[in-house]
């Protein structure tokens, strides 16, 4: 899965749209320049899959800051990188991120999203449902997110005609978001349609810059539509963002 800043650091499947996303209470003691310093470098240590010298320097945060959410967050997502894919060592990350923040919507934004890597789609579905309805008045580059994630969770569930309903419902070809022409190419490639998939995609990247169409993109790779650095690619596959 490929990771995207969020405000300092990084968070699973969090596309910079999440950096706009209601802040959570602000923590009892600001965080210090010697911690930030150090989720910084793990990030970037991330980013360049130097995976062990990331969690080496998560643990030096830890200490210092044992009750800072973000530590968790990256810790998970390191434990769900392609080439580690450690959902036990996961999983308890996040919750602890949650449990840290109950009132922001990132961690359970980043819950929902491990059920979503892990393949399990039901529970997906039920945890980015519940987050649409647990905040209402999300911005719509969050908000479209989410409700794309629900619509490849019906797809996978082989509930088509509910995922027809959710683009209905929520997207048009005039929004700010590519959510409408990546749902289009996701109901492609799940009936097998390659070419139009490819057309979708290539028309949403047409109308927006490809940093606002990777969040988007990103899942096809976790549904092994698309290639990711760390899956065999198919021989045929739209250009990516």
């Amino acid at each position: 899965m490929n990771l995207r800043p969020f405000l300092a650091f990084l968070v699973l499947g969090a596309s910079s749209a999440l950096a706009q996303a209601p802040a959570a209470p602000a923590a009892a003691a600001p965080v210090s320049d010697e911690v930030r310093k150090l989720l910084l470098t793990a990030r970037d240590m991330r980013v360049k899959h130097q995976y062990t010298d990331a969690l080496e320097k998560l643990e030096e945060a830890e200490k210092l800051a044992p009750n800072l959410a973000d530590i968790y967050a990256l810790r998970g997502d390191i434990y769900l990188a392609p080439r580690r894919r450690d959902f036990d060592l996961a999983l308890p990350q996040f919750e602890k991120a949650a449990q840290l923040q109950p009132d922001s919507p990132l961690p359970k934004f980043n819950l929902a999203e491990f059920y979503f890597v892990k393949h399990d789609f039901d529970t997906a579905l039920k945890s980015f449902s519940k987050m649409i309805a647990d905040y209402p008045k999300l911005p719509m580059v969050i908000r479209h997110l989410v409700h794309y994630k629900r619509m490849l969770c019906e797809l996978k569930l082989g509930h088509r005609q509910q995922a027809e309903q959710i683009v209905a419902d929520n997207f048009t070809f005039m929004d700010d978001t590519p959510a409408y022409y990546f749902s289009k190419s996701a109901m492609a490639f799940e009936m097998g349609d390659i070419a139009k998939a490819n057309e979708w995609v290539q028309r949403g990247v047409a109308v927006f810059k490809g940093p606002a169409c990777e969040p988007y993109y990103d899942a096809f790779k976790e549904l092994r539509w698309v290639p990711d650095m760390d899956f065999n690619a198919p021989k045929e596959q739209p250009k990516q963002p």
